[in-house]
């Protein structure tokens, strides 16, 4: 009763791999390779995917970018938590430089994700941590008590 009925993974994963094969010969190993391929379709074969997958699973567009976004792809990201001084840091030296805090969370993101391009981290997700942490005051104190010295 009122409770959201959620996507079983595996089935995204299938209708997704049927979705992105309609535009390479390819075939994908695995949910990774798969991920890479769909990330480099073009705008307009992505949104293709998502009507697509909406019709299959039964579900509106939003919420299957949704759940791409929020729970497919986080299986391709290492734990944030191991980076999480790094990224504190980050949050610092963006407030002590006059970064505006609306940006704080885009520019720590975008500047994290660019020094770890070895590591295929998604944006969105890196996004949420560090708005996490920053919405979390005990960090900052935490991290401001012991690292604003090397800022």
């Amino acid at each position: 009763m009122g409770r959201i009925s959620t996507i079983n993974a595996e089935q995204f994963t299938a209708c997704l791999t049927n979705e992105v094969s309609t535009f390479s010969n390819a075939i994908y190993y695995s949910p990774f390779h798969l991920y890479t391929a769909f990330n480099r379709l073009s705008n307009s074969q992505r949104q293709s995917c998502w009507k697509n997958l909406s019709i299959q699973l039964n579900k509106s567009q939003q919420q299957v970018k949704d759940f791409y976004y929020n729970s497919w792809v986080k299986q391709f990201s290492p734990d944030l938590n191991i980076y999480k001084s790094e990224l504190l840091l980050q949050i610092l030296c963006n407030l002590n430089a006059g970064t505006n805090q609306k940006d704080i969370a885009r520019v720590v993101s975008e500047q994290f994700t660019r020094k770890h391009q070895e590591i295929q981290f998604n944006v969105k997700t890196v996004n949420q941590f560090v708005r996490k942490l920053m919405n979390n005051p005990e960090y900052i104190y935490q991290s401001n008590a012991e690292n604003l010295v090397a800022v």
